[in-house]
């Protein structure tokens, strides 16, 4: 049986927020394979992204077309920071590097440090969507591929459920305006109603114990 020494672990804790995409603005400095993966990242889930550098890689010129993407070749100068509310520290210079975290440890901004995630605020998760749902995963220990190697055995998992999903969000738009909801929504999002679902008799369960909703 393999075993881990306990200290080969982080001892760090996370706490996951869902962010309203096109609400958010982000400020990426540095023109790197770092800051291009976190640039592509959320681009994708429709952020808002400024990229500030002297130089871009050429991946760079695959995203010059994205709408929501802003590239700006020039020195870092700390005015970029201001109407942004993330920044992702991603150059190669400690100097600038350290006066942006100090900036942002300042104003309260969330930053990610791309030379050492430990410095920064928050890391980048896995994401994963299916047709009705969305989720975020990554370990305590900063194993990108065991991630994502776990976030395809979920999303094929959270598959097997999909029309299931579909259920329980069609019942909780029925009694939305009941003072039963909670007590039938707990009802309805079990193991022992899913049983009755995989049967056919779910709405006739319903009905024996809420009447016609």
């Amino acid at each position: 049986m393999r075993g881990h020494n306990k200290q080969d672990f982080q001892d760090l804790n996370y706490t996951m927020i869902s962010l309203i995409s096109n609400k958010i603005n982000i400020l990426i400095v540095g023109g790197g394979e770092a800051a291009f993966i976190k640039c592509r990242t959320f681009s994708k889930e429709g952020c808002n992204i400024t990229v500030v550098s002297k130089e871009f890689c050429l991946e760079f010129d695959t995203l010059r077309d994205f709408y929501n993407i802003k590239l700006i070749k020039e020195e870092y100068d700390e005015s970029y920071l201001g109407n942004n509310h993330i920044v992702i520290i991603a150059t190669n210079n400690m100097e600038i590097n350290q006066a942006i975290k100090v900036y942002c440890d300042n104003k309260c901004k969330l930053y990610v440090h791309c030379e050492d995630y430990k410095q920064g605020l928050f890391v980048t998760p896995v994401q994963r969507n299916t047709p009705n749902m969305k989720f975020a995963l990554h370990t305590k220990n900063s194993s990108p591929k065991t991630s994502l190697f776990m976030s395809k055995i979920i999303e094929e998992k959270i598959g097997e459920y999909t029309d299931f999903i579909d259920y329980t969000f069609s019942i909780r738009n029925k009694v939305i305006n009941s003072n039963q909801r909670k007590e039938i929504m707990n009802f309805v999002c079990s193991e022992d109603f899913y049983f009755y679902y995989n049967k056919g008799v779910q709405n006739v369960i319903l009905e024996m114990f809420y009447g016609s909703l």
